[in-house]
């Protein structure tokens, strides 16, 4: 019998390292993004509430007190989160991007950024309460659907 070579079974590869943690990044950042259009879309109904939260401000004994002195220290820092989650989204579509080919979540991750960051730093529309409101939850909420598009076209493209 003559010897026929074969060729070895190629064994399966591990996917690389990026592969395995991009998905979680993009369900993270999805949550994080509707959490944050959750909070911009229930802020001016918490706002509603002015006169018993300058209360609780003016007063030391009221219960509420603390409460809403986080919750003005945590807007005096509304920037950073923007940025932090603007960069997330646009670092994760555009690693996504190159390894699915599909453009559309960086595109939504963009206009999400561009949204959220102007809402947060450009002085005119902070200060109109409804259009920052807008402003804000459009971009989170642009951002999570960049995130959830992104996992997606990824696990359609393993």
């Amino acid at each position: 019998m003559e010897h026929i070579p074969t060729l070895p079974a190629r064994a399966q590869g591990q996917p690389p390292t990026s592969a395995r943690w991009h998905p979680r990044i993009d369900l993270m950042g999805a949550w994080l993004s509707l959490a944050c259009a959750v909070h911009c879309i229930t802020l001016p109904l918490l706002l509603a509430f002015v006169p018993a939260a300058m209360m609780a401000l003016r007063s030391f004994q009221h219960p509420a007190h603390g409460a809403m002195t986080a919750l003005l220290v945590m807007s005096r820092w509304e920037w950073v989160f923007a940025l932090l989650a603007s960069t997330l989204a646009v670092a994760s579509t555009v690693s996504g991007a190159r390894r699915h080919g599909r453009w559309a979540p960086l595109r939504l991750a963009l206009c999400g950024a561009l949204a959220l960051l102007s809402a947060s730093l450009y002085v005119p529309l902070k200060e109109s309460l409804v259009w920052h409101g807008v402003a804000t939850a459009c971009g989170g909420m642009l951002l999570a659907v960049a995130h959830i598009r992104n996992r997606r076209a990824l696990h359609r493209g393993r």
